[in-house]
C-alpha cells in the first residue's frame, strides 16, 4: 500500500509570509581564515570576521511578497540582486554570508574558492533565490 503526503501550496505560502517576507535580508562578505566557521556558526561569529572598508557595505533589502509557481514546485520570493562595489585599496574575501533580521545563525553561506578579489571600481553581484518548498 503506497502512502503519499502532498504540502498544500497554502502552507508554503504560509510559511513563507512568516519567514521571509516583510522580513530584511542581509549579506556579507566575510574573509573566514584559519577560524573554522561553518554554516552552524553564529551570525556573531561571522560578524567577527565581516570585512570592512574601502567602500564596503553590508547588503540588506527587505524581502517582498513571492508566489507559488508549479513550474518549480515552490513558493518562490522575489530575486534580489546584492550588489559590491570596492573603493580605495579594495577588499577581498572567501565567504557571502546571508542571514534574516536579527536571527542567531545564518539562512546559508557561500563559499567562494579561490578568494574573490575587488578592485577600486569593480563590482560583484550576488543574484539570490529563496523560495520555500517541500
Amino acid at each position: 500500500m503506497a502512502i503519499t503526503t502532498t504540502i498544500s501550496t497554502k502552507e508554503l505560502e504560509r510559511q513563507a509570509a512568516l519567514v521571509f517576507e516583510g522580513k530584511t535580508l542581509k549579506v556579507m562578505l566575510c574573509q573566514v581564515g584559519a577560524t573554522g566557521y561553518t554554516a552552524e556558526s553564529t551570525v556573531a561569529n561571522w560578524q567577527s570576521v565581516e570585512i570592512s572598508g574601502n567602500g564596503y557595505v553590508r547588503y540588506s533589502e527587505v524581502i517582498g511578497t513571492g508566489s507559488y509557481s508549479g513550474t518549480a514546485g515552490a513558493y518562490l520570493l522575489p530575486t534580489i540582486d546584492a550588489e559590491f562595489t570596492a573603493t580605495g585599496a579594495g577588499y577581498s574575501y572567501d565567504r557571502v554570508v546571508l542571514y534574516i533580521d536579527s536571527a542567531t545563525y545564518p539562512h546559508s553561506v557561500i563559499a567562494e574558492d579561490p578568494n574573490i578579489t575587488l578592485l577600486a571600481g569593480q563590482t560583484q553581484t550576488y543574484r539570490l533565490n529563496l523560495q520555500q518548498d517541500d
